[in-house]
């Protein structure tokens, strides 16, 4: 009776654990995957090996494992080319290296993550960095620790969207707002990514012409700059580049007139989230009249584009074999 019980019981937890492990079922009523990380950055198992040799006489390498688990493309011939991954923390002469071998360019492009017409994903590519040839040369009294930090400075990009209403008036009805209301909180939704549109509010303005409010904020766990050619992620407090995201306004209404105070009175420009902050945008968006029905929705998109850098730090024992 035991036995007949203890089975009984070993089945229905089979059974438990093979409908949990069922994938959900793919929503197709979103545009993204979504997510709050780009680039997901580790160490390749063993590169570097826990403790090495000093005084030259054990190589090693340091292998970086990237995958591109947002929704952007990277790398060469993409929107977001430039990908570099540098090791610091570390002087190069000691291991073997000169300072033009403590940085490699992605040499290839790094398709991100994508959702399919009918919900299903495609998951981001993968590619790895590899630091070949270290050395380190010094000879040791004894046993030392030293941490080598792994950056990845890269262009990434995020795009959000919310469906914006607009009327031939401005007064709200039961009737129409079965299609769409004028006020309120349009919740955008967000390519995976780590700088994200948390926030989108619309106001009526007169008719077919609203306001919008919306928040762009850091939600990774990174730094963020600006794209420029001599960026390379400094995060130093004198960088001025530090904190500022490119913003772009768009519909695919081509009458549609944006004009964002924030951007200097256009639908392009560059922002600054002072220390990082959440920053608000304002855009007063006009649809031309006598073109439109009555009432209807246009979906708004805003496009955000920055250098982001992730770090990781792995601690590697130097080893005074020569004192042994």
């Amino acid at each position: 009776m035991r036995t007949s019980l203890l089975l009984a019981l070993v089945a229905v937890a089979l059974l438990v654990a093979a409908c949990s492990s069922q994938p959900a079922t793919p929503d197709k009523t979103v545009p993204f995957i979504g997510g709050n990380v780009g680039l997901d950055v580790g160490l390749i198992d063993g590169m570097p090996p826990a403790a090495v040799y000093d005084n030259g006489k054990m190589n090693f390498a340091v292998g970086v494992a990237l995958q591109n688990v947002g929704e952007a493309d990277i790398g060469p011939g993409t929107d977001n080319p430039f990908v570099r991954v540098s090791l610091s923390g570390i002087r190069p002469g000691a291991y073997g290296l000169t300072p033009a071998q403590m940085s490699q360019d992605l040499t290839d492009p790094l398709l991100g993550s994508h959702k399919n017409f009918d919900g299903t994903i495609l998951p981001g590519q993968i590619r790895s960095v590899v630091f070949d040839g270290l050395n380190y040369q010094e000879k040791l009294e004894g046993n030392t620790v030293q941490s080598l930090i792994v950056d990845t400075c890269y262009d990434y990009e995020t795009k959000a969207t919310a469906p914006i209403c607009f009327k031939d008036d401005v007064l709200e009805s039961v009737q129409d707002a079965q299609v769409c209301t004028l006020t309120g909180e349009k919740h955008p939704q967000n390519s995976g990514a780590p700088i994200q549109v948390t926030s989108l509010v619309e106001n009526p303005l007169g008719p077919y012409k609203v306001m919008i409010n919306f928040i762009i904020e850091h939600v990774g766990t990174g730094n963020f700059y600006g794209r420029t050619a001599d960026e390379t992620c400094d995060p130093s407090v004198t960088n001025m580049n530090k904190y500022k995201i490119n913003v772009g306004v768009s519909s695919q209404d081509p009458t549609m007139d944006i004009k964002c105070s924030s951007l200097g009175g256009t639908a392009n420009g560059t922002i600054t989230l002072y220390n990082g902050a959440p920053m608000t945008v304002t855009c007063t968006l006009t649809a031309t009249p006598g073109q439109q029905t009555r009432i209807y929705t246009e979906p708004i998109t805003v496009d955000l584009m920055y250098r982001y850098e992730d770090a990781l730090m792995q601690s590697v024992v130097i080893q005074a074999v020569n004192n042994q």
